[in-house]
């Protein structure tokens, strides 16, 4: 029997909420009633939804990438070459230190299929970086929130913002998360930027601007 695009969007989150399960997302499982057909808001939403509760967005973004985009490769992260914009007085203030301490920049992209999923723009102390992780950030590909985690640095939401319209072609940004990493001492360390893109749904990914 043949499956439409909505069909295939319910089948791809309960296999996603399967694998998620297994992997031990179950702790901070959302209570979920998955309607039949799923619109391209309510897949975000429900990501939304992970993403808060769970606290760890690569790995978010890893299940979500081979349960829902059937990427079996999982997510690529690589550094952007992009310019890096100066710490404004308002990050310097989330990060409590004063102008003339460094503050350096680190832009990411996580990609799906070869499509950037999300962007990640951390600003960050580097007096502050263990010197193991500062080793791997030397690499083209590595995940600053996931080393970071393993180094005992926690996670603190400051916000989340959906950006997709009520109908219409969807932006290329869809939702926006900040947050600031912290040493295991409470000291602030980083505060990032998350960026994630239309590329999340499996509709566009196949070239739809208007997945609805």
């Amino acid at each position: 029997m043949a499956v439409g695009a909505k069909g295939f969007i319910r089948l791809s989150w309960i296999s996603f909420s399967l694998l998620a399960a297994q992997v031990g997302f179950s702790a901070h499982a959302v209570s979920l009633s998955i309607p039949p057909l799923m619109t391209a808001p309510e897949m975000l939403v429900q990501l939304n939804q992970q993403l808060i509760l769970t606290k760890n967005a690569p790995a978010t973004l890893n299940y979500w990438c081979k349960g829902i985009l059937a990427d079996e490769h999982g997510v690529e992260v690589s550094k952007s070459d992009d310019a890096h914009p100066a710490a404004s007085d308002e990050i310097r203030k989330l990060l409590g230190v004063d102008a003339a301490t460094p503050v350096q920049y680190l832009k990411l992209n996580y990609q799906c299929h070869h499509k950037v999923i999300a962007v990640f723009e951390h600003w960050y102390l580097p007096q502050l970086l263990p010197a193991k992780v500062k080793q791997l950030l030397l690499q083209d590909s590595v995940s600053l929130g996931r080393e970071l985690r393993r180094a005992g640095f926690y996670r603190q939401s400051i916000s989340n913002k959906p950006m997709w319209p009520d109908s219409g072609a969807l932006p290329t940004f869809v939702l926006q998360h900040q947050a600031l990493w912290y040493r295991s001492d409470k000291t602030p360390f980083s505060l990032v930027n998350e960026h994630y893109t239309r590329q999340l749904l499996p509709l566009a990914q196949q070239g739809q601007v208007s997945p609805y």
